[in-house]
């Protein structure tokens, strides 16, 4: 991965005529060959985002550019250099496979032997072989997917801008793809952009990562950084039966009560290393008569740094 930087995001806002205030001056950078991810709930600005960086929206204040072109006034240079899938694919109902990635082959230009070379290479790239004579309603979301992702690299981008590529695909699907995008990255070098919802797929896939929330950057680094910050492990015990009043004092006297949690069915408590604490603790725990049914491990997740940033986690926004 390169120090070169592929996008250049400088104090961008996006203000509707309603009022709202979509994307609040935020600044970030995208280096040559990286996954670069947006993680964020529905509503925090991801889409209107990259919809800015695509050209598909109009700026209000602040600046994009990508390859050195200014997506404002070279839109149409960006657009070359770009391929952009959106949440929901609009692809042709009434096309085959073959046909919907010819059509857009023509669209970008490409005439005579060309058109077929491009077809083979997109089937190929994407594993569509199979699918290529089936008609487009005929597939499962998650070919549909992969056909979308397609006909966004007929052109050979330097850039392909993914917007929640995997949303409401089974997880079985939503595994392949995930796959296929670390497949573009590694053989064809291809940068990416891409926005989620969903924690597991930021972490295994995104080499860096921007927090957002309602219309503003709050923390960005990679997954793993991120989750330094968060610092201490967690070991959770599950419990046969609540905990009593005196329980749950002798538990606070004997750990850091800042590091204590205590709900219905069990209770956490952060430590340095979960591994290496885990029989210590447990053994402190079950001398004060407290009837575990249960250990775990839990190490810093996303959530916890979303929480971190945000005061809310992720799943109940």
């Amino acid at each position: 991965m390169s120090n070169e930087n592929i996008v250049i995001v400088q104090d961008l806002e996006k203000k509707y005529k309603s009022g709202t205030h979509a994307v609040k001056g935020i600044n970030f950078n995208v280096r040559k060959g990286e996954i670069f991810g947006m993680l964020g709930p529905n509503g925090a600005g991801k889409t209107t985002t990259l919809q800015m960086m695509g050209t598909l929206l109009g700026i209000t204040e602040g600046k994009i550019k990508i390859l050195d072109y200014d997506v404002s006034t070279e839109s149409s240079l960006v657009r070359e250099n770009i391929g952009f899938a959106l949440q929901e694919a609009g692809l042709d109902s009434l096309s085959t496979v073959r046909e919907l990635i010819a059509f857009h082959v023509k669209l970008f230009g490409f005439r005579g032997v060309e058109i077929q070379e491009r077809v083979e290479q997109s089937l190929s790239l994407l594993d569509l072989h199979e699918y290529s004579d089936q008609m487009i309603p005929e597939l499962s979301g998650g070919t549909q997917r992969r056909l979308d992702l397609a006909v966004s690299l007929v052109h050979d981008p330097k850039l392909l801008i993914l917007d929640e590529p995997t949303t409401g695909l089974d997880p079985a699907h939503r595994a392949d793809l995930w796959s296929l995008l670390k497949k573009l990255k590694n053989e064809k070098g291809i940068t990416i952009v891409m926005s989620t919802h969903y924690m597991e797929e930021a972490d295994f896939l995104c080499d860096r990562l921007a927090i957002i929330d309602s219309g503003e950057i709050v923390a960005i680094d990679t997954p793993q950084k991120l989750k330094k910050t968060i610092g201490k492990d967690r070991i959770e015990f599950k419990l046969f039966e609540s905990l009593d009043e005196g329980q749950i004092r002798l538990v606070k006297e004997r750990f850091d009560e800042a590091d204590v949690s205590i709900e219905e069915s069990y209770f956490t408590i952060r430590v340095g290393d979960g591994e290496e604490a885990l029989l210590d603790t447990l053994k402190s725990i079950i001398d004060m008569d407290v009837k575990v049914k249960g250990t775990k491990v839990l190490r810093p997740t996303l959530d916890d740094v979303y929480l971190k940033y945000t005061g809310k986690r992720l799943e109940e926004v």
